[in-house]
């Protein structure tokens, strides 16, 4: 099996896990800040994974709002293999409520399995125009409500 790494992605900061192997994790979970520093610390972490198994590691994380995106940028200018997966989809995998008492490690593993498994399919990469058209049409929603709101008062 090749060896997996993990982002628990939040806003400012992430949480990183590493695995060699099904269920034999490489080090400890790590908190990265988002910024060029934290995310080369993580590509530090995944080329001595590479170099220690001889395989290139692919990363998983979960689509959270916005704050993955700069992640993904990284991602895709140094080459890594990434899977994205939906929240919604984690938490049945898992079987448990989307907010009960949230673990970062156990995040770790429980995404880590999920790719073991053949659960994860490759993100899709869509034209930068497509994800700007997103960005537009969440803002005229947002602003369509905040106006709808302030008609009613």
């Amino acid at each position: 099996m090749e060896p997996v790494g993990h982002v628990d992605v939040a806003k400012g900061s992430s949480v990183v896990q590493a695995f060699r192997k099904r269920n034999e994790p490489y080090g400890k979970a790590v908190d990265i800040e988002h910024g060029t520093s934290g995310f080369e610390q993580f590509g530090e972490m995944l080329g001595r994974l590479q170099a220690e198994t001889g395989l290139a590691p692919v990363v998983i994380l979960q689509a959270t709002g916005h704050y993955h995106r700069a992640l993904v940028s990284y991602f895709d200018r140094s080459g890594y293999t990434y899977y994205m997966v939906n929240p919604l989809q984690s938490k049945r995998a898992k079987g448990t409520p989307l907010r009960k008492v949230k673990t970062d490690a156990l995040d770790a593993w429980h995404l880590a399995e999920m790719y073991y498994r053949g659960d994860v399919k490759p993100h899709r990469t869509w034209n930068e125009t497509f994800t700007e058209l997103q960005h537009l049409t969440r803002q005229q929603v947002r602003h369509g409500n905040l106006c709808a709101g302030e008609a009613e008062q």
